[in-house]
């Protein structure tokens, strides 16, 4: 639920900054919406998501957090830049131009969704252990011993 919250304020900016035309450049202005969705991003995966609050996790939770989300985010910026070069041209209406470019984005970001999940699991997850057992013991309803078979 954060990354898809993430991601729709990341493509709610985008499509603010490049359609408005504060940024033409598909780059600076997929930066922009990268950086503003990652900073709730975190807050959330730590506080919501995994609810850490563990202040002693937080410097190794903010190092795996930059490191994955920078890599993602490199490679999310650089497709949605190729996206521009290679389709934008064909679309001459500024509106359109910016929900191609947003369609880009999110399909870049799509892939690495999993991974990141994965890694960001294992960095905020609390690992505290599962709650004991019920004392209770559940039996089969015709428990079978082991060497015995039925004709």
């Amino acid at each position: 639920m954060a990354s898809a919250i993430a991601t729709g304020i990341s493509q709610l900016v985008l499509l603010t900054v490049y359609w408005v035309g504060w940024s033409e450049d598909a780059t600076a202005a997929s930066t922009i919406a990268f950086l503003a969705g990652s900073v709730p991003h975190f807050l959330m995966v730590r506080y919501w998501a995994w609810a850490d609050t563990d202040p002693g996790r937080l410097r190794h939770q903010l190092t795996t957090y930059f490191a994955v989300t920078l890599l993602s985010g490199v490679a999310s910026i650089g497709l949605t830049t190729v996206a521009e070069q290679a389709l934008l041209p064909l679309v001459e209406d500024q509106g359109w131009r910016a929900v191609m470019l947003v369609g880009s984005y999110l399909a870049a970001s799509g892939p690495v969704f999993l991974v990141k999940f994965a890694l960001f699991d294992r960095a905020f997850a609390s690992r505290r252990p599962y709650p004991a057992a019920s004392s209770t013991r559940v039996r089969a309803a015709n428990p079978v011993a082991p060497a015995v078979t039925s004709s």
